[in-house]
């Protein structure tokens, strides 16, 4: 139902125009008929006051609806910073006063909307963990820093690519992963994340998301505190069974005449064997106990090629008696790291030691260093990693080869963690294993 003002506005309009035509039609007839020259000036003085007149209220009553026309071409360009002035026509001044105040909450909600996606985005983006969200395509339609380093440490590549098509065994891992269902991930680097893919309401789509956990630095916490205490009784019960034994039997052989005759020189030859044995079980139980007990790092300049040339040339012996091969393509630039050599050596010469064990007669090591990226890299043409064993491989104590004590890869996991080394162990196409070693690069 209409309000008094418009229709006031409205038979204000209507007699006013019949006003101005019923004057017009007047003086027209006088004109016409009475030949009468004042009225004719008259007229002629009123008609153009009249007109402006008219024009005048004309402009009055259509600046409201330009007002309100304005108002509309705001809100379809997203301006809510501008409030519209009263015009003084009592309705539609109501009708601004409900539009400022609607624009005024408009405004603080949306700078509200801005605050909060501004800090949800760098919620997101410091979050340890890593967030993939795809398109209504599967495609990856954003992510943050932690889900690009769990990916491989490449940038904002990833975008617009399907999770199947990423060169990463943990986007392969995934990608096919049910919705609200966790799914643990071990990686061969040693590496583990639990994962959970869901979705959210965008426009009436759901679009999917992943989140994705890293467990390796809480799983490797509590896998050293555990076999840290199984060590320390396996050694402390060792170490006291060995020392009274080789205290007796050092002196059984430093007095070898309380001894038959006859008997001597083969109870001697025992007793010495008994006494390497028990160095060699104090030497396995050190191996065990430098798992736990790992110094931290002593950092020095160190020169990668010079290092790993001591290394390999260690093993050409072996190699030889497997007329095996081993080619060093050295950088030729030399390039330098920061790390501890004894600690990082002892890394090398794990990984070489497993690629000569793991290559039959004939067979072949590669090793190379490059400068950019910088990189160390071990390969080998043996049969490779089982894939049913390739997320046991860091395992304390785990060894795919019959009588291994599992610390070499888990010692140099150590190390190399404790050092900032990102790294990397994937079977080779051709088959065997390359183990790649940034020593410029986090995990």
């Amino acid at each position: 139902m209409e309000s008094n003002p418009t229709v006031m506005s409205r038979r204000l309009i209507i007699i006013w125009l019949v006003f101005v035509f019923t004057l017009f039609f007047i003086t027209a007839y006088y004109c016409f008929h009475k030949n009468n020259p004042v009225l004719l000036i008259a007229s002629e003085i009123t008609i153009p006051v009249l007109f402006a007149l008219t024009v005048w209220i004309i402009d009055r009553i259509l600046r409201p609806y330009k007002t309100m026309s304005r108002s509309v071409n705001m809100l379809r360009e997203g301006d809510f910073s501008s409030t519209l002035v009263k015009t003084g026509n009592g309705d539609v001044d109501s009708l601004i006063e409900v539009y400022n105040s609607m624009i005024s909450q408009l405004r603080e909600e949306r700078l509200s909307v801005r605050e909060k996606n501004h800090f949800l985005d760098l919620l997101i983006d410091s979050s340890p963990m890593g967030i993939i969200v795809l398109d209504l395509d599967e495609k990856i339609m954003d992510l943050n820093r932690a889900a690009t380093r769990y990916l491989g440490n490449t940038g904002g590549k990833f975008k617009g690519m399907h999770l199947s098509m990423v060169e990463s065994h943990l986007a392969k891992a995934i990608c096919n992963a049910e919705y609200e269902k966790k799914q643990s991930v071990a990686l061969a680097d040693g590496r583990k994340y639990l994962c959970v893919r869901l979705f959210f309401m965008d426009h009436g789509f759901r679009h999917p998301f992943y989140i994705i956990e890293e467990l390796t630095d809480e799983i490797r916490k509590a896998e050293k505190e555990a076999y840290g205490k199984i060590i320390r009784m396996m050694a402390h019960e060792v170490n006291n069974t060995i020392g009274p034994v080789n205290s007796i039997m050092t002196s059984v052989v430093s007095s070898p005449s309380s001894f038959i005759d006859n008997d001597r020189e083969e109870i001697i030859s025992v007793l010495n064997v008994a006494i390497q044995r028990n160095y060699q079980m104090n030497r396995f139980m050190q191996g065990f106990s430098n798992v736990v007990k790992l110094p931290a790092p002593e950092k020095e300049r160190m020169e990668l090629n010079s290092s790993l040339k001591v290394v390999a040339d260690s093993f050409l012996p072996v190699l030889k008696t497997k007329n095996a091969n081993l080619v060093f393509s050295p950088d030729p630039s030399n390039p330098v790291i920061i790390a501890d050599r004894s600690q990082m050596e002892q890394v090398f010469t794990n990984i070489i030691k497993n690629a000569v064990e793991a290559i039959g007669e004939n067979g072949s090591v590669w090793i190379a260093t490059t400068l950019k990226p910088l990189a160390i890299t071990f390969e080998d043409d043996g049969q490779g990693i089982d894939p049913d064993v390739s997320d046991k491989l860091f395992t304390p104590f785990f060894s795919g080869k019959p009588g291994g004590q599992g610390i070499g890869l888990t010692l140099s996991q150590e190390i190399l963690r404790n050092h900032g080394f990102a790294f990397t162990l994937t079977n080779r196409k051709e088959g065997g294993v390359i183990f790649t070693i940034f020593p410029g690069t986090r995990n």
